[in-house]
């Protein structure tokens, strides 16, 4: 729970509520009910929002979709695809939280690299996979999901496989 805490940001969180607040307003000033104000201004955020995040990180749903479906080389393809992208567009991911509606605290740019990362841990390739959490670290030096991982990978937890071997009984 303090992990999803931590991801959110929660100026963004409070500048989305209140634009909620204020489409209500207008909705109730111009002569809807209340509770149809706020239903209605919370599924036109709601709309925005999914085409918004839809229509532009396309490069990243690709990624996770592959990533599903383990196609870990494609989907880090994909995920390179999604950093280059923000890089060339870095205006998109800098105002994320008004252009794209999104909370989190974590850019698309670090996000691309942390799962490109994750497809080459999943894919058995450890040592290109510290190689590119050590990239993220490079570009985005606080990322902890990227210092977690590299402890992770350079610190194996020998009763991690031994809890796994037992439940496997």
């Amino acid at each position: 729970m303090q992990e999803l805490i931590r991801q959110v940001n929660w100026t963004a969180f409070i500048l989305h509520a209140f634009l909620v607040g204020i489409v209500s307003f207008i909705l109730v000033v111009v002569g809807l009910e209340t509770d149809l104000s706020i239903l209605i201004s919370a599924a036109a955020y709601m709309g925005l929002s999914v085409l918004l995040q839809y229509a532009i990180p396309r490069h990243h749903r690709r990624g996770f979709r592959l990533l599903q479906h383990h196609e870990y080389e494609m989907a880090a393809l994909a995920f390179e695809k999604s950093w280059n992208y923000f890089c060339n567009n870095k205006w998109l991911d800098d105002f994320r939280a008004i252009l794209l509606l999104s909370a989190s605290n974590i850019s698309y740019r670090e996000m691309s690299l942390i799962n490109r990362s994750l497809c080459y841990l999943r894919s058995g390739k450890m040592d290109r996979a510290l190689e590119s959490y050590k990239e993220v670290l490079n570009y985005f030096p606080n990322s902890r999901m990227a210092k977690d991982a590299i402890d992770y990978i350079e610190n194996p937890h020998p009763n991690e496989d031994e809890e796994n071997e037992n439940e496997s009984e």
